[in-house]
């Protein structure tokens, strides 16, 4: 029997002309999530959290939020109401051992919360392109992902949308777990002793759901029981 973990889902902040600060999720996410149930399945639970600070995890406890989707948008710095609420997140998350996927910004967070810088890329081969990227060996994941990672070796084309990336020179509790072979910079990355994935391209704004996106995705969102 599938069932339906509640995901708590991060978002950008937008300022109005008059100043005023907004948290805004691209609309792409909801798109992505109502098509992501199957028929003989739930429908992934969910809820948005705000950029309140410390305050978003007592929120995200009385909501009974099981997992994070940290998603992309803003620069690290300038939105320091957003880093606050996702630094906050992200502790209460390795605190409870809670399942964890960021996406792009939510991914660069797995390697700035490890202590490690972002470093410049090519903004001709990162921003609005494609490339290639090389998966690696999931061995040194966490068990609750390695059942949707492909094997080493695997190529596949992803989206980019990010002048500013991963090193090659992680901590040991990170492993890359895939990478773009133009550079050798990190595209998808895990903590070695918690569930916590992070992929840098954008699932949601393909087309359509590339398979190994849904996997990865599903395996957030639901759980088999029974």
């Amino acid at each position: 029997m599938t069932t339906s973990r509640r995901i708590g889902i991060t978002m950008r902040v937008v300022v109005s002309a008059q100043g005023e600060r907004r948290d805004a999720l691209a609309r792409d996410w909801p798109v992505l999530l109502e098509a992501l149930g199957r028929r003989d399945d739930p429908a992934p639970d969910w809820m948005m959290l705000p950029n309140i600070g410390q305050a978003a995890v007592p929120l995200a406890r009385r909501c009974g939020v099981q997992g994070l989707l940290l998603t992309g948008g803003d620069d690290f710095g300038l939105t320091p109401d957003r880093d606050e609420t996702e630094a906050a997140l992200l502790a209460w998350a390795a605190e409870e051992g809670l399942p964890v996927l960021g996406i792009c910004r939510g991914a660069q967070w797995l390697a700035r919360q490890a202590g490690m810088e972002l470093v410049p890329l090519s903004r001709e081969r990162h921003v609005a392109a494609r490339h290639a990227v090389v998966w690696q060996t999931p061995d040194a994941c966490a068990p609750f992902w390695r059942p949707v990672l492909p094997g080493a070796g695997t190529a596949e084309s992803v989206n980019s949308w990010h002048g500013w990336g991963i090193g090659q020179a992680l901590p040991s509790t990170l492993r890359a777990v895939a990478v773009c072979p133009e550079d050798g910079s990190v595209e998808a990355l895990c903590r070695v002793s918690l569930p916590w994935l992070g992929l840098v391209w954008h699932p949601e704004r393909e087309s359509a759901l590339r398979d190994r996106d849904a996997a990865v995705l599903r395996r957030l969102f639901f759980s088999q029981a029974g």
